[in-house]
């Protein structure tokens, strides 16, 4: 990810070290397959994002995926929680390396 943002690059370091956490984090939730879809566009816009340089939206994927993370308390009768499906895990584990290179992935 690249983009000036004010503060250098801690910034940038710390934004790719929150979303390594969050991704890495994902990778081990059990959510309803609802939930799945929903994380499933959002790591679509961080994968989008990264690429592109865009911080501003990466920040805010990585936000919205932590906020999509389980809850403690699960209703009686609820939906089944499920792992990751393959396409979600797919996805994160080829964006992981990409957070570590400094220059976005477009136009390569």
């Amino acid at each position: 990810m690249t983009g000036d943002t004010g503060d250098g690059a801690t910034v940038l370091d710390e934004l790719r070290t929150d979303a390594r956490d969050v991704l890495a984090d994902a990778l081990q939730w059990r959510l309803t397959a609802a939930r799945w879809t929903a994380i499933g566009d959002v790591v679509d816009e961080l994968a989008a994002a990264v690429r592109s340089g865009d911080v501003e939206a990466a920040r805010t994927a990585v936000t919205a995926l932590e906020l999509l993370g389980p809850v403690r308390a699960t209703p009686v009768g609820a939906e089944p929680m499920v792992p990751a499906p393959e396409r979600v895990r797919e996805e994160i584990n080829e964006l992981v390396p990409e957070l570590d290179d400094p220059e976005p992935t477009s136009g390569r």
